[in-house]
């Protein structure tokens, strides 16, 4: 690539209004009663640092993501394959078996190095498929240019994919659970009814960029259907006309610490005197485009899967009637039913918090996962 054309893509991840860029902490970690898997990742321009530990009543395995059954081509990379061991011979530490008990790594690992150039930054999606919209600059606020095609993004490029696999000698299925959080590093920064506004207050407002993380799982033995699109930060506001971030946000409150008439800024050209507005959906509310629709969506919480996180503490729900299901071991290999999941993790470009000035938010993700029979879904 040309200096030139670097620089142009350097530019264009750098002046949106929303752009958000994950260089510090993100925590995967998925726990259960029979099973646990915590993933401590780190995202940043030099790559990610992880963590694993699942009970042996499970077994699970991450490979990149992808449209075929990987299953066999995992079991290949083992101890007993003396071919792909002489390939690998160099790499440390070495993958000898599925992973159970207790496993520290990094991406230097051939299991992760398809997400070693993560470098996350403004995509919109309903968590299944993933674009990059044209972007047009009026004052402050960059808005979609629809004349424009939109780029497809880049899994483990501008958005974080893997798939999950999941074995067992036993025919589970296995449940999100309640208590799964996503939330920021320093959450105390913006605890509370708060307002913050002005240069002074820049540094605490980062961990407000955790407003437009959003998290989706599909069951990838269903077709890739979602099973779930997660909000985990509706109680956190950016206002894109003021500059103000508002934290606190409930259901029972009003004005600005209401869920209710808190979209994100547009850019009107329809109207002389007032071209910028404030969108009417809610905190709760999930935005995105698509890049056969030029018109923007809307799905509101408890429609289409999507779960936002209302109680203010960052977990998906208060109880175990919002644990859901994600998967069921299905598929036959000699003593073990197996199946996997794809989780991602996107920074949602046409929510009101994905915006420049608060580059460098930090969020942790802890996915806890148990194995049930049935659970509730947050709608459909």
């Amino acid at each position: 690539m040309k200096k030139s054309d670097e620089l142009r893509v350097r530019t264009r991840k750098m002046i949106a209004k929303n752009l958000i860029v994950l260089v510090a902490l993100a925590v995967v970690a998925f726990v259960g009663a029979y099973s646990w898997f915590s993933k401590t990742t780190t995202a940043s321009a030099q790559g990610i640092n992880a963590s694993t530990k699942m009970n042996d009543k499970l077994e699970f395995y991450i490979m990149p993501p992808s449209d075929t059954d990987q299953y066999n081509a995992i079991k290949k990379r083992f101890v007993d394959n003396a071919a792909w061991n002489a390939e690998h011979s160099s790499e440390t530490p070495r993958r000898t078996d599925w992973h159970h008990g207790e496993l520290n790594f990094d991406f230097s690992d051939q299991e992760f190095k398809f997400m070693d150039g993560l470098f996350m930054s403004e995509v919109t999606g309903d968590g299944v498929s993933f674009n990059i919209p044209k972007l047009m600059q009026y004052d402050n606020v960059a808005y979609i240019d629809k004349t424009q095609a939109f780029e497809k993004a880049t899994p483990n490029d501008n958005y974080m994919s893997f798939d999950l696999y999941i074995r067992s000698k036993n025919n589970y299925s296995i449940a999100l659970m309640n208590d799964s959080s996503i939330e920021p590093v320093n959450s105390n920064s913006i605890s509370g009814q708060h307002d913050y506004t002005g240069d002074a207050a820049e540094a605490n407002m980062k961990p407000g960029a955790i407003g437009a993380v959003r998290m989706s799982i599909l069951n990838c033995e269903a077709n890739n259907e979602r099973e779930l699109l997660w909000i985990p930060a509706p109680n956190v506001w950016y206002n894109g006309l003021t500059d103000h971030l508002y934290t606190g946000l409930t259901a029972n409150s009003s004005g600005d610490y209401s869920f209710s008439g808190k979209g994100s800024a547009y850019y009107d050209e329809n109207d002389a005197t007032n071209k910028l507005k404030l969108t009417n959906e809610g905190t709760t509310t999930h935005a995105f485009y698509s890049a056969n629709n030029a018109n923007r969506t809307t799905w509101a919480n408890g429609s289409n899967k999507v779960k936002a996180s209302t109680a203010g503490n960052y977990q998906l729900g208060s109880d175990n009637t919002d644990d859901i299901v994600v998967l069921t071991l299905q598929n036959q290999d000699n003593d073990y039913r197996y199946g996997r999941i794809r989780v991602n993790l996107w920074i949602e470009g046409e929510d009101s918090e994905a915006r420049l000035r608060l580059v460098n938010g930090k969020f942790n993700m802890s996915l806890r996962f148990d194995i049930k029979e049935t659970a509730t879904e947050p709608g459909s």
